[in-house]
């Protein structure tokens, strides 16, 4: 039935090689061939093996995008760190370019690779070895511009250009199961965010991160080399490049709901990456072994995992601006009441709970948020997917740098009544902008609701 289906929107093949006037019978045979080529939607061997190939991706290159603060946190302490002494907001430059890179790549680079599908098995290969190499020469690193434009830049272009295949790839071969593939897929986040840290630490720790980052190299290289080997389309490429000529409907950008929502992510995703990159920081200033620091972003990567399913069961059953604005109060409350006054390695967990769960899952708000824009199966989904992704890749810079702006070394390791050890503006900040969230996500509700009404009204 899904093949079907899809192949009614497979644009007519050029006639070369068919008659000049080809019959009802010549092409349905042709629909025909092309459907018994085709393996199966939602089952099969194919499908699920494209699940575990796109789960290592998934881990790989998102799982240990998110565990930077663990290197940080090395850089910026450890006696053997040549970077010791750098600003905070120089060395979490690294993070967060090599964490907005592959978010901004989601503005143009699945439309790039839809128009050349042909293409996009030799640039996976070539981003695998610019990834390698570039981890490779981190290893060698004596600056931290050369860390910047190293583990930051050229990892974050590698990153993304691996990652675009997974999105593209995913709607060609699951329809009705999608959620479930899906899910797997992005459990690799909280896998590796959980995983990462300590195994990253204890490296750190034991060789130096000069060979932590040669080792991890050869695991990105073996893993990420098996993923692309497995990885491959469901469509015919010549079939995709036609169904995907079609210019990009831009329309969506005149949308309320898009503008509101738009505005709502950014100002989320200020206050959620200071907190994704700094916590280690924040932990290592407590005074707690390293691996407790460790165990915290552990921590908060799993609830974030967790909070993705949570936010995206309550969308299914209530107005998903609803659960924004419990999202963003629910990650003011942890901000403002638990962070600003974790003295002890105990509310640091709390916290990493509260805040994983309420703000780590608000990402799974945009699938509910693009049908309301243009419908289940729009062709423009994927450009919506990509805007937002663009808004939050601007956020992972501007939001750490502004913290970074608002911690007060001169009162690290000093416990203050409100957010000691230097993050007291921070919180507040974190704080704020959360409630910013709330505000927006309220507005975008009644965006949605003065589109329903509007488009009740068309069809009375």
């Amino acid at each position: 039935m899904s093949e079907n289906i899809e192949l009614q929107n497979i644009p007519p093949l050029k006639d070369e090689g068919l008659p000049t006037t080809p019959t009802t019978e010549v092409v349905q045979s042709v629909q025909e061939t092309l459907a018994s080529d085709l393996a199966p939607v939602d089952r099969g061997r194919d499908a699920w093996l494209f699940v575990f190939s796109a789960f290592l991706m998934e881990t790989f290159v998102w799982g240990f995008a998110f565990i930077y603060g663990i290197f940080q946190t090395y850089y910026a302490s450890s006696p053997d760190s040549p970077f010791r002494g750098a600003s905070l907001s120089t060395l979490s430059a690294i993070g967060t370019t090599s964490l907005a890179i592959p978010y901004m790549s989601g503005m143009f680079m699945p439309a790039f690779m839809g128009r050349h599908p042909r293409w996009i098995r030799p640039m996976q290969w070539g981003a695998l070895l610019l990834g390698t190499g570039s981890f490779l020469l981190s290893s060698f690193a004596t600056a931290v511009w050369q860390l910047i434009i190293l583990q930051g830049v050229l990892v974050g272009i590698s990153c993304g250009i691996l990652y675009t295949p997974v999105f593209l790839w995913l709607y060609e071969w699951f329809v009705e199961r999608r959620g479930l593939a899906g899910g797997i897929i992005q459990s690799g986040t909280g896998i590796g965010g959980a995983a990462f840290p300590p195994l990253v630490g204890l490296l750190l720790e034991r060789v130096g991160f000069r060979w932590t980052l040669r080792l991890w190299a050869l695991a990105f290289a073996v893993f990420t080399a098996i993923a692309i080997l497995f990885m491959k389309p469901r469509l015919p490429l010549i079939t995709v490049r036609q169904a995907r000529s079609a210019p990009i409907d831009l329309s969506y950008l005149k949308s309320p709901i898009f503008a509101t929502v738009g505005l709502t992510i950014l100002v989320q995703s200020l206050a959620y990456f200071p907190v994704n990159l700094y916590i280690p920081t924040y932990t290592n200033l407590l005074g707690v072994s390293p691996l407790d620091g460790q165990l915290v972003l552990s921590v908060f990567n799993v609830f974030c995992v967790i909070g993705q399913v949570l936010i995206g069961w309550m969308c299914d059953r209530m107005p998903y601006s609803r659960v924004m604005t419990f999202s963003a109060l629910g990650s003011a409350f942890a901000a403002y009441l638990v962070w600003g006054f974790a003295n002890n390695l105990g509310l640091v967990f709390v916290f990493v709970v509260i805040f994983g769960t309420m703000a780590g899952g608000f990402n799974s708000i945009v699938s509910p948020v693009t049908i309301d824009i243009v419908g289940p199966s729009s062709p423009t989904s994927s450009a919506i997917f990509g805007s937002f992704a663009a808004v939050k890749g601007v956020a992972a810079i501007v939001g750490p740098v502004i913290a970074a702006s608002l911690f007060d070394p001169s009162n690290a390791g000093m416990i203050s009544k409100f957010g000691s050890h230097g993050f007291g503006k921070v919180t507040l900040f974190v704080g704020g902008m959360m409630m910013g969230t709330a505000v927006f996500s309220v507005l975008s509700g009644v965006a949605s609701h003065v589109r329903r009404r509007h488009a009740s009204a068309m069809e009375a």
